[in-house]
């Protein structure tokens, strides 16, 4: 990854004579407009034995300043700032590759939590093991607090119940990318750092095909709206290859066949019916949003 500049304030991993039981891994570049909000509400969380990894994309803003601060203030903030731009997704690998808890999750730099996230996640998955990550339910920044704006819908039952729930939920906020996972499990996953359209789908599939994933009855994640997979251009900025032209997934869907190999042929059918829908909405989208342009959303996370 090349050489890197710790933070005055913050310890080596290598140094720190005890691993926490959560890592929260920050990647953020030129974030400085929301940056303090998403670190003051991961400071003031309830459960407070975790380490929070940030590692700043070679930021041209404000960005570095303000995280010195913090790691200034706060010990438990390890700040690495990249000498070059890695790109975005081999900044989401690289803070999970240095994770050292048991339980990790992801953090954007314009996401808020509420102040039980960590604690209620953290807590739900020690006493269930069968569950491989767990989350809060979400909305976005500028909606209303009302239950209806809310995201609350878990992925539990059987190996193919959760996949199908998975589909009739993927264009909804869910929000599972961010949500807490065990670490080792995690790491298994063979695209991350790898860059294709829905590549958090398939990250949240991977996770599906371990197992469990919970949504918590209290708490809230509110995630920021600027991301590039709220953007008009997301389908593009993704696009690797002219086939994706005619289905957007395709990458998505060979994952997804990969993952569901071994299921009975009739599920793995109705997996492979639901990609075909899923790759007709999205060739079809540039369309629709010419025909209705106050219709149609991006995917969201």
């Amino acid at each position: 990854m090349g050489n890197t500049v710790q933070s005055s304030g913050a310890t080596p991993a290598d140094e720190m004579p005890i691993a926490p039981k959560v890592s929260i891994g920050m990647p953020v570049y030129n974030g400085e407009q929301y940056l303090r909000g998403a670190l003051d509400s991961l400071l003031h969380q309830s459960y407070s034995d975790f380490e929070l990894i940030i590692s700043d994309n070679a930021s041209t803003d404000g960005t570095e300043h303000i995280c010195r601060e913090f790691a200034n203030r706060d010990r438990r903030i390890r700040y690495v700032r990249q000498p070059v731009n890695l790109g975005a997704t081999a900044n989401f690998k690289f803070v999970l590759d240095e994770a050292r808890a048991e339980y990790f999750m992801w953090a954007a730099c314009d996401d808020t939590r509420s102040q039980d996230f960590v604690e209620l996640n953290f807590r739900f998955l020690t006493e269930n093991p069968e569950y491989v990550a767990s989350t809060c339910p979400n909305r976005y920044e500028g909606q209303g607090v009302d239950k209806e704006n809310l995201v609350n819908f878990a992925l539990d039952g059987d190996i193919f119940e959760r996949f199908i729930q998975f589909f009739d939920n993927c264009w909804l906020s869910h929000g599972i990318f961010y949500s807490m996972a065990r670490t080792n499990i995690l790491r298994g996953c063979e695209i991350i750092g790898h860059s294709f359209i829905a590549a958090d789908w398939a990250l949240d599939l991977y996770l599906v095909s371990k197992g469990k994933i919970n949504r918590t009855e209290s708490g809230v994640a509110v995630f920021g709206v600027k991301g590039i997979s709220r953007g008009s251009g997301a389908y593009k900025a993704f696009r690797n290859d002219s086939i994706e032209l005619l289905f957007p997934f395709y990458r998505l869907t060979r994952y997804i066949n990969k993952l569901t190999a071994s299921l009975p042929l009739g599920q793995r059918m109705g997996i492979n019916f639901a990609l075909f829908k899923l790759n007709v909405l999205a060739a079809t989208y540039p369309l629709r949003c010419m025909l209705h342009p106050m219709r149609h959303a991006v995917l969201g996370r």
